[in-house]
């Protein structure tokens, strides 16, 4: 079914179909804006296409203008507009980095019309160094929060089934992004390994992540309690019981909307599924997982992605650093030993 989500006003009009929960097409008006959703498509992950799509979709409800007339000035009009509606700078930031991307693009593919980027010369810059030239916002590096000990078993007890459980098990424990988890098929699964195959992930490269025992059982028990023989022609693992989509994979609306209302029941009003991702990447460093190992396992392609995890213990850096010096003998040059009567 083909749904028209533009607004009149706008000469970009953008359209996308959904199947089954699913976006299956992003078209517009604007034979360029084509061009670029088509090479994403090719090139990018599913999410990072759809993603695109939706904040291009922002831009050009704002900017009511075609792509071969927008200007450096629409841009700051742009953001002054998501900055009065009360948008974050990080969500600014990324809408930027959606329409600079479609310049870039353009500017290969057509440099006689579309010959300067309004936004910026180096798309990927602006999350730690803009340049001065770029519309960027400067922001801090984000440190990531985590959901205590505590508070998981309160909201994990509030759950009504295994299938909800297993899922958040599986963003925690296995730290899955919620696409990943709901995108899991039959065949993904190796059993006598506890592992999974992840086609689908961010920047469009596919890993394997495992899980633990308590979470394999998790999800054994929702495939043999309340799965059973239902659907057997449905590939995905997670699907809706009930209403409209009964039998249909679930969607990251419908499990972000059941995580939200569980989590208003539980007073847990600030537990959001990315969360379940970070607690359970903070815990595999301050655990001493390997970094090559814990970037493989979790998706993240640059060293740097994970330094924002290590300030949520200071006890771990600090056993670090004390187990690193204990190879180190200086009681020869302390001679009478330390200042102050310490031996």
């Amino acid at each position: 079914m083909d749904i028209d989500v533009a607004g009149v006003e706008s000469p970009v009009r953008f359209t996308f179909t959904w199947q089954e929960g699913r976006i299956t097409d992003i078209t517009t008006n604007s034979p360029p804006i084509n061009h670029f959703l088509g090479f994403l498509q090719l090139s990018r992950a599913y999410n990072t296409w759809v993603n695109y799509g939706q904040d291009l979709k922002a831009f050009f409800s704002v900017v009511s203008k075609p792509p071969e007339e927008v200007a450096r000035a629409d841009c700051l009009v742009f953001m002054k507009d998501q900055t009065q509606s009360g948008y974050a700078d990080a969500t600014l930031n990324r809408r930027l980095a959606a329409v600079s991307s479609l310049f870039s693009e353009l500017s290969l593919f057509d440099p006689t019309r579309f010959p300067v980027n309004p936004v910026s010369s180096s798309p990927r810059r602006y999350r730690l160094y803009p340049s001065r030239q770029s519309l960027y916002r400067r922001q801090p590096q984000r440190v990531p929060d985590i959901v205590s000990v505590d508070d998981l078993q309160t909201f994990l007890a509030a759950l009504p089934s295994w299938r909800d459980r297993s899922l958040v098990w599986l963003m925690w424990m296995s730290c899955l992004r919620i696409s990943e988890a709901l995108n899991i098929r039959f065949q993904d699964i190796e059993c006598s390994h506890r592992r999974i195959r992840i086609p689908e992930a961010k920047w469009g490269h596919a890993r394997t992540v495992f899980m633990d025992r308590f979470t394999f059982a998790a999800l054994n028990r929702y495939l043999d309690e309340e799965r059973g023989h239902l659907f057997p022609e449905v590939d995905h693992i997670f699907v809706a019981f009930k209403g409209r989509a009964r039998g249909r994979p679930l969607t990251v609306n419908a499990v972000q909307k059941m995580l939200r209302y569980y989590a208003e029941q539980c007073e847990l009003p600030h537990l959001h599924a990315h969360l379940f991702r970070h607690t359970g990447i903070s815990q595999l460093v301050q655990q001493g997982m390997s970094e090559p190992a814990l970037r493989q396992f979790v998706g993240h392609r640059r060293p740097e992605s994970l330094t924002p995890y290590l300030h949520l213990c200071d006890e771990f850096v600090e056993r670090e650093f004390h187990q690193a010096q204990a190879g180190f003998d200086l009681s020869q040059w302390l001679g009478e030993g330390l200042p102050g009567g310490a031996p």
